[in-house]
């Protein structure tokens, strides 16, 4: 039992992650649902006292959160983990290890959000959209909040560093043969949802981050009138918008693989609907955000640019949807269950995307804005679209994730309770378009009274139906009949019998029989560490063994580093390599890729950073001059130094390209000197601003302050992190590490520290000399 316990926590397999993000989104969902069917208990009757106000409010707020981030999104990623590389005939993930740690980072995050609920005053209470400054310290109170927050941060961490390796697997792992234009449509689904993750999630990380140091450092970032709910709401649905798609646009690639198999024809008009999503994902969705911020006040002339903007976006999705609906004519429809949760999927979409349409629209926004049919319209686009296409997938998939067949019948009887129950609990809504959503009970109304009794009907007809759904899975696992290599008759990779060079070969059930090689307890270790550590800084301000837990994380995330590198230097985890399809990627190597990709996610995060500083600075009635707080000659002393060590940083680089291992360790040891030289000369000037300045200039003495410090410490961490690259790099060549055909690492190292450099660069002038 230890040994089966451990081959799960230590698993790199891509099956494996697969089938653990399947049960941790399953987990997540049950979880969800619960707090839904209290919800709905709540709101079934007027002046109903089931929940009291904040038990509410903490339902609704962990509710949303759950199912959008912790069920939806990652029940998208398990196909991506299990199937992707079994459609492009790859071995494994690009980065076995980081796909690990993206899983316990999940989990770990979401226990950490949940328990909440188990501190004193509660969890999160400000809904899912957590709105500043309700979220903020001061109407907040209590650890509960931060932490969820704190578990929103390893979401993120997670689901960036995903991101980052399925991209990575996509570009390269293709085996011989497989080019661009033969990837199935799930795996074109799974590359747009996860381009757009990559470049959303940035902008929700660092809304976070500000939002961790107004909680637990005392800024002011949204506390201040000059910050504020809109500076929130700018840094949230920027983020908040793309989400949608995040957790649609799997959904739609399982749409995309199961119509075309069960209608007997190929996917009509298939490159326009690559291009389709090609628009959605990389221009429109990210030019929709202030739709979402009708009402909060922005002038009208953007009012109008994101109205159209808003209209825009519905036109790929009108291509995308007749694409389907032209696949299914003139066809043979073969009504098996994927295919009618498949349909489900196109048509609740097409209700909640016409009810979208009346949103788009600034005049009728008003009226809309904050009422139930705002929540109707929602759930109809985020939740019945992609659950029942996810639905689709999963009696798709399950043959092949099983070996076994399911029951026929009650998967049936599981899809027409779903979609009669779903529409039961959600349609009802879009005529309780002046109930507002934001309260937890109401007064009796006759045309309120009826139509929350019948939703909070629909909402146990639609749980009931996923309690078959589990029956049915279990069944299948212990139960089913053995399924042939390929039960539908499908031509995609995956299903194939034999394939050369590729490990897509059809096995039985991997569920509960995990594989044993290269498996790695770094990822798991790394994962427990941030998870003690967010613990600890969210009890700082309240209990003295918040010091404690925040000293163990640091301990445990020193530990797990620490191996990770000696893993890595020993040659104990590997890979081998294999004959892959890399255009247009051949120029360029893997580990380089992943690093510019990672850059790019950075530049979005101190994008957002500097955005809110030069926001906050704008909004302010005064600012103090620079030259009047910081010490600006001590200040340009360190940016000589910083830009010094990226001269040196490309010395060792060039260093070792032509072969000089000692002037690679000399250059490194140099850029480690003024590397840390740098943080030396900034703790000096702090020192200073905060013990011998008088008054002192603190991050909690205003927003100057909150601005300064949290940039220039978030900026100063990044180069603390470099020079534990550094560390790592010479404790490589130590080991005979690295030669002038071999030096990917000391690239990827000089990219991030160049990176660092530019980023101060444009915090200097920002608060040292204006």
């Amino acid at each position: 039992m230890t040994s089966w316990v451990r081959s799960w926590l230590t698993t790199t397999n891509h099956k494996d992650i697969g089938i653990l993000y399947f049960v941790g989104a399953f987990f997540f969902g049950f979880v969800g649902a619960l707090l839904a069917i209290l919800m709905r208990v709540q709101l079934s009757l007027p002046n109903n006292d089931f929940l009291t106000p904040a038990a509410y409010d903490q339902a609704v707020t962990l509710h949303g959160l759950i199912m959008i981030l912790w069920f939806l999104s990652p029940f998208g990623l398990a196909f991506a983990n299990y199937f992707v590389p079994l459609q492009i005939g790859a071995k494994d993930m690009a980065l076995p290890r980081i796909n690990a740690l993206s899983y316990w980072m999940y989990v770990i995050g979401g226990f950490l959000a949940m328990l909440g609920f188990f501190l004193p005053g509660g969890d999160a209470a400000s809904g899912w959209t957590a709105y500043a400054p309700l979220s903020g310290g001061q109407f907040s109170l209590g650890p509960g909040p931060t932490l969820a927050f704190a578990g929103l941060i390893m979401l993120g961490i997670s689901l960036t560093a995903s991101s980052i390796n399925i991209l990575l697997t996509i570009g390269y792992m293709r085996a011989p043969g497989i080019v661009w234009r033969k990837i199935p449509m799930l795996t074109w689904f799974i590359l747009f949802m996860l381009l757009q993750a990559l470049f959303a999630f940035p902008s929700l990380l660092a809304a976070l981050l500000l939002l961790m140091s107004d909680r637990v450092l005392g800024t002011f970032f949204f506390a201040s009138s000059s910050g504020g709910y809109i500076l929130w709401d700018d840094l949230f649905w920027f983020f908040g918008h793309p989400e949608v798609y995040v957790v649609l646009l799997p959904a739609f690639g399982m749409v995309a693989e199961i119509l075309p198999v069960f209608s007997g024809r190929p996917l009509a008009e298939r490159n326009l609907i690559l291009l389709a999503t090609g628009a959605v994902v990389v221009p429109l969705s990210y030019l929709v955000w202030e739709h979402h911020m009708f009402i909060t006040g922005i002038n009208i002339s953007e009012d109008e640019a994101f109205s159209l903007s808003t209209l825009l976006i519905s036109i790929p999705f009108d291509i995308i949807i007749l694409s389907f609906i032209k696949t299914l004519t003139k066809s043979t429809i073969r009504l098996t269950i994927p295919m009618l949760f498949a349909l489900g999927s196109l048509v609740l979409f097409i209700i909640g995307g016409i009810s979208g349409v009346f949103l788009s629209s600034f005049v009728l926004d008003v009226v809309f804005r904050g009422t139930y049919f705002v929540v109707a319209h929602f759930h109809y686009v985020m939740v019945g679209a992609s659950i029942f296409g996810l639905f689709a997938g999963l009696y798709y998939y399950l043959p092949k994730l099983t070996g076994r067949l399911y029951h026929e019948g009650l998967a049936k009887v599981h899809f027409v309770v779903s979609f009669i129950g779903f529409n039961i609990l959600y349609f009802p809504m879009f005529f309780l378009y002046d109930m507002p959503r934001r309260i937890y009970t109401y007064q009796s109304l006759a045309s309120w009274n009826m139509l929350n009794l019948i939703a909070t009907v629909g909402a146990f007809i639609f749980a009931f139906a996923q309690i078959l759904l589990i029956v049915n899975l279990v069944h299948t696992i212990w139960r089913g009949r053995i399924s042939p290599p390929n039960p539908w008759g499908a031509t995609t990779l995956e299903w194939m019998p034999t394939i050369r060079g590729a490990s897509s070969s059809y096995e039985p059930t991997h569920i509960g029989e995990p594989h044993t090689e290269n498996q790695s307890s770094r990822p798991f270790e790394l994962s427990v560490a941030a998870g003690i550590g967010f613990l600890g800084i969210a009890l700082l301000n309240y209990y003295i063994w918040g010091w404690l837990l925040l000293a163990l994380g640091f301990v445990v995330l020193a530990y797990a580093t620490v191996g990770w590198a000696r893993d890595d230097v020993l040659g104990k985890f590997h890979i081998p390599d294999e004959a892959t399809e890399s255009w247009p990627f051949s120029r360029i190597t893997k580990a380089r890729l992943g690093m510019w990709i990672f850059i790019a996610t950075e530049v979005f995060i101190f994008g957002a950073i500097l955005s809110t500083d030069i926001f906050v600075r704008i909004g302010s009635a005064s600012w103090p001059l620079s030259l009047t707080v910081q010490d600006v000659p001590t200040a340009l002393w360190s940016t000589i130094v910083l830009l010094t060590s990226g001269m040196t940083a490309v010395f060792a680089l060039e260093s070792i390209k032509s072969g000089d291992r000692r002037g690679l360790v000399r250059w490194l040891s140099v850029t480690f000197v003024l590397g840390a030289g740098f943080i030396a000369i900034h703790a000096y000037e702090w020192y200073n601003l905060f013990f011998v300045r008088t008054p002192a200039f603190t991050w909690a003495s205003g927003l100057p302050g909150s601005t300064y410090f949290f940039t220039v410490g978030l900026h100063s961490g990044h180069v603390i992190a470099g020079l534990l690259m550094i560390v790592y790099l010479l404790y490589k060549v130590s080991k005979g590490g690295y030669s002038k055909d071999s030096y990917g690492g000391v690239q990827n190292f000089v990219l991030f520290w160049l990176f660092v450099d530019i980023v101060w660069i444009f915090v200097f002038p920002m608060f040292f000399l204006s």
